[in-house]
């Protein structure tokens, strides 16, 4: 849909890199905290509130980068490097403790 409103290539150029470190990131978040949850009797109403309050950084990170590509500002900060950044603490954390959570 974003690439038909906009006319913008999704797999072509600067854009690929937010698309992936987003999903990524949205990802890495989902499954980890889905496989804390999926213990519990209340898995359907604790999943969103542990996950939500988690991915708005990479979301506001996605959607900076996004608009930076559509209006250059130069002043703008590195949202890229943020969107890094959050990938690796989460997916590092997810390869750490997910073997432990699953134990559980």
């Amino acid at each position: 849909i974003f690439a038909a409103l906009f006319n913008v290539p999704l797999l072509l150029g600067p854009l690929l890199p937010i698309v992936l470190l987003g999903t990524l990131g949205i990802a890495a978040v989902g499954t980890l905290f889905s496989a804390m949850a999926a213990a519990t009797r209340a898995r359907e109403l604790l999943l969103p509130i542990l996950v939500f309050p988690l991915i708005v950084p990479i979301v506001i990170a996605a959607v900076r980068a996004t608009g930076t590509l559509m209006v250059p500002v130069s002043n703008e900060p590195p949202w890229l490097g943020l969107m890094v950044a959050f990938d690796v603490i989460f997916l590092s954390i997810s390869m750490l403790t997910f073997q432990y959570i699953v134990e559980e």
